[in-house]
């Protein structure tokens, strides 16, 4: 059975990363209204070119947060950063039902892409820093299945219920989520960066269920200290060989992550899967695709901890690459005979897709985020990590229908293809193991790594 710690710790992650499950709502919201707009089934009427902006702004307000989180969770701590989301959350479902116009809703996705920006870049960090070693990698995953609970409740509600009725369910969930958040404890490591150790103490007791915790807050304090003797600045950061192999491996991560072809997959499904499907709808198989994605998610938050952080990913990435071909070769068949006796394939690729993204990259780049990084330099690289999140998903998004539109399906997906194979063999060759360790064990194994480079330039230089 699990102590009280272990439980309290589950109960901080659900409520924090309910931030996440609201910005799933907010990915999943255009799938269910974009049909409803088309037949004037809203408070207003919208064009073809204002939905199109209505889809792709939550992208934009996703670059230009992350920055601003790091300030913040710096200035202000961990949880305070983590509850500023439910006022910001709050104000966007509100315009969605106060306010109907296009540029109210290109607002309203803006800064929900704000939210969803600066919670990629507080929660994960907040997460790492709670959680106990033996369990760090199972919390992180709850991460990403809330993201993906949170798309499959719009994917399922929405074509159910009218466009106000939905938008005034979904406005209930940041109350709730204010409401819960502003009574869990800060970061222990935090509190010690402020030099609040008796603070950091009741914190850490609270966090593991009572008991002796002055070990591990010595451990904590000492890692603090040797952390925080290098300021935290971008320079820092890009000057250290360590903090910038650890960087790599979560870029690569993120951008396999999103550019591999989640982002139009999820888009884009109506457009992607052919009419002539064999056993469901498309709306059904977009169902379906979201379900598939809680449910190997939650596998997948038992085996983290147990098969380890790169297998998953690197598994995952060689898979979603292999699927991402068998797409390409349809596309660019059925230009040629028409493809119709193998119509079935791009609706098993689109179910076999969302397997392999939940089973290992859908998750693991925000584990790692929360496990490699100096408590200095943290916001940072979560910042970094969040932006290019953000980039990568716009980019695709912006660019799918220009390039299907003029040279075809099977264009783009052999991009994804390069992409996913790409981050599965940086992974193989570079990416490091943390299942298990502690944030010091952790630090000792990147820096064992990036030494004898360094010797061996030196050496050379000589």
């Amino acid at each position: 059975m699990f102590n009280t710690g272990v439980y309290r710790q589950i109960y901080v992650t659900v409520v924090a990363t309910l931030s996440i499950f609201i910005s799933g709502m907010w990915l999943g919201w255009p799938s269910s209204v974009v049909e409803k707009f088309v037949k004037h089934e809203t408070d207003f009427n919208a064009t073809m070119d204002e939905l199109s902006w209505i889809v792709s702004t939550m992208d934009l307000g996703n670059v230009i947060s992350p920055l601003i989180a790091g300030n913040l969770m710096d200035m202000f701590g961990r949880k305070p950063s983590t509850a500023m989301l439910g006022p910001l959350f709050m104000i966007t479902w509100a315009l969605t039902l106060w306010v109907p116009t296009a540029w109210a809703l290109y607002l309203a996705r803006a800064m929900a892409g704000m939210g969803k920006g600066m919670s990629y870049t507080v929660v994960p960090v907040y997460l790492g820093e709670i959680a106990s070693p033996a369990i760090r990698g199972a919390l992180g995953s709850v991460f990403c299945f809330q993201l993906h609970f949170g798309f499959l409740v719009e994917a399922i509600v929405g074509p159910l219920v009218s466009y106000r009725t939905l938008n005034t369910m979904s406005a209930v969930v940041p109350v709730l989520f204010f409401a819960a958040v502003v009574w869990l404890p800060e970061s222990p490591y935090y509190l010690l960066k402020r030099e609040r150790r008796p603070e950091a103490a009741v914190c850490l007791q609270w966090f593991r269920g009572g008991g002796d915790v002055d070990h591990e807050l010595d451990l904590m304090s000492e890692n603090v200290r040797q952390e925080m003797e290098n300021r935290a600045t971008f320079r820092e950061l890009f000057s250290s060989p360590k903090d910038m192999r650890a960087l790599a491996i979560v870029v690569v991560a993120c951008a396999t992550q999103r550019a591999g072809g989640i982002s139009c997959i999820m888009a884009y499904s109506a457009l992607i899967l052919p009419d002539n499907a064999p056993l469901l709808n498309k709306h059904q198989s977009v169902m379906l695709f979201a379900i598939m994605l809680v449910v190997v998610n939650s596998v997948a938050v038992v085996l983290v901890d147990r098969v380890g952080r790169k297998p998953l990913l690197f598994i995952s990435e060689v898979g979603m690459g292999v699927v991402t071909l068998m797409f390409a070769l349809f596309f660019y068949f059925c230009q040629t005979d028409g493809g119709g006796w193998f119509g079935w394939l791009p609706y098993l690729c689109h179910l076999s897709f969302a397997c392999l993204f939940a089973a290992g990259v859908g998750f693991v780049p925000v584990v790692y985020l929360g496990e490699m990084f100096p408590v200095n330099i943290r916001s940072h690289c979560s910042a970094i990590a969040s932006i290019t999140l953000a980039f990568c998903s716009f980019v695709t998004n912006k660019i799918f229908l220009f390039v299907s539109n003029h040279y075809g399906f099977y264009v783009m997906f052999l991009l994804f293809t390069v992409v996913n194979f790409s981050g599965a063999f940086y992974t193989y060759m570079y990416a490091i193991e943390t299942k298990g360790k502690t944030f010091q064990e952790i630090q000792e194994q990147l820096q064992d790594i990036v030494s004898p480079r360094r010797e061996k330039s030196e050496h050379d230089d000589i």
